[in-house]
């Protein structure tokens, strides 16, 4: 019979919580969000916080938690556009999701700082990353506010997907070819490694 440490959460720091939490809810994929700030430049972060929240329409949500003084970039960006798109993490970015992850003033772009390269969205005006498979445009459904940091849970419509060519058909993604990264906890990151079909 196994035994069981038996934590309350309610004794714990901050710290400690997103740690015992983030360690436990594992994997979990990245959403490499990218936006525009008011000045044209694009913001570009990761966010590991990411579900499916319903497919009719197709809406995927993002939590955006605190940063030490007032509000991330990226909720500032959507709040002001209502724009942004998630661009699914190749398997080989672990170094580039941890530097993007650093908080930085608003008129930095990450783009820039870490080399990425962007190409144009179909409807909306935030650019994609180039080497993501997957890319999602969202516009913003909505924003609910959590906790007392607090957290802000971001829904976002999606309005245009991308696929890389070769990696999907008849609306199914090639999970043997698809390779996201996935954030386990702390600097510690992960891939697909072993696809297993259970038959009908």
């Amino acid at each position: 019979m196994k035994r069981y440490d038996t934590i309350d959460l309610s004794t714990l720091g901050r710290a400690d919580r997103y740690k015992i939490l983030t360690g436990a809810v594992v994997p979990r994929p990245i959403a490499f969000v990218t936006t525009l700030g008011p000045s044209g430049v694009v913001n570009a972060a990761p966010f590991s916080q990411f579900v499916i929240v319903a497919v009719d329409p197709g809406l995927l949500g993002i939590s955006v938690g605190p940063r030490e003084e007032g509000t991330k970039d990226t909720l500032e960006n959507i709040r002001d556009t209502s724009e942004f798109v998630i661009n699914m993490v190749p398997a080989h970015w672990a170094d580039i999701v941890q530097a993007a992850s650093e908080e930085h003033p608003r008129e930095v772009s990450e783009v820039e700082l870490l080399g990425m390269d962007l190409v144009p969205s179909d409807i909306i005006n935030p650019p994609r990353l180039a080497e993501c498979d997957v890319q999602f445009e969202c516009r913003t459904h909505r924003i609910c506010e959590f906790g007392d940091a607090p957290n802000h849970f971001v829904i976002g419509e999606v309005v245009r997907m991308h696929v890389r060519e070769g990696l999907s058909a008849n609306s199914k993604i090639d999970q043997t070819l698809y390779r996201p990264l996935s954030r386990i906890g702390g600097r510690t990151y992960a891939t697909i490694s072993d696809v297993k079909m259970v038959q009908e």
